[in-house]
């Protein structure tokens, strides 16, 4: 009976992984700051520069569960398209979170540290943010290094796992939607593309049976 409650337990702590972490993060990247018209990106920030800090720290947990929630889609589950997943979601995780701290969390530090001082160092912090928003190796608003290892490896993770969970039984709709998220998300999780990333995810899984992604077969 103990075993049971346990596994009972287990099982709603994955389920709400996979279906609530991609319904928050949703909601939450609807708020995301984007560039506004005759802006350059550092004066967009700056009005909202301690909700895009905020936003970006929550984001980096959210990211995490993410990722794992996509490693419990296809945990019990076999195959080379597994496997693929799995290493696919490691990138997403390393990387993808990586662009987050470099991207949003310092430059957020380096807009509200200069917001507020002369417009020499304005000046100055805004070259900085830029060089973080467009450096080949690590920007976030270009196809750099880092966001393509991260963006790439979210959907080859993505991808690979629709392929499994297809191979297990899972719909041709809801997988569908899986590799629409996987190509929305990958590409921006800033609005548009990322809520609607997330929203197909969060279809895509609640169309899944669970039975599924537990490895059980279906009758």
């Amino acid at each position: 009976m103990k075993d049971v409650h346990l596994s009972n337990r287990s099982i709603l702590i994955q389920r709400l992984i996979i279906l609530g972490t991609p319904f928050v993060l949703g909601l939450l990247e609807i708020t995301h700051p984007i560039g506004m018209m005759n802006k350059t990106p550092f004066q967009s920030v700056v009005p909202k520069v301690d909700w895009w800090i905020t936003l970006h720290l929550l984001q980096l947990p959210l990211f995490g569960l993410l990722g794992i929630a996509v490693l419990l889609l296809v945990n019990n589950l076999k195959g080379l398209p597994v496997m693929i997943s799995r290493i696919g979601i490691a990138f997403f995780l390393i990387f993808y979170t990586a662009l987050d701290s470099i991207m949003g969390i310092a430059g957020g530090v380096l807009i509200r540290s200069a917001k507020d001082l002369s417009k020499n160092i304005q000046i100055f912090a805004e070259k900085q943010f830029n060089l973080l928003l467009f450096d080949p190796i690590f920007g976030g608003s270009t196809f750099s290094l880092i966001s393509v290892l991260g963006g790439g490896g979210w959907l080859i993770g993505i991808i690979a796992a629709a392929i499994a969970l297809k191979r297990a039984g899972a719909s041709l709709f809801s997988v569908v939607l899986l590799i629409a998220s996987g190509f929305l998300f990958g590409l921006a999780h800033v609005p548009p593309t990322g809520p609607i990333g997330m929203a197909c995810f969060f279809i895509a899984v609640a169309m899944i049976d669970p039975r599924i992604w537990m490895g059980e077969k279906i009758s």
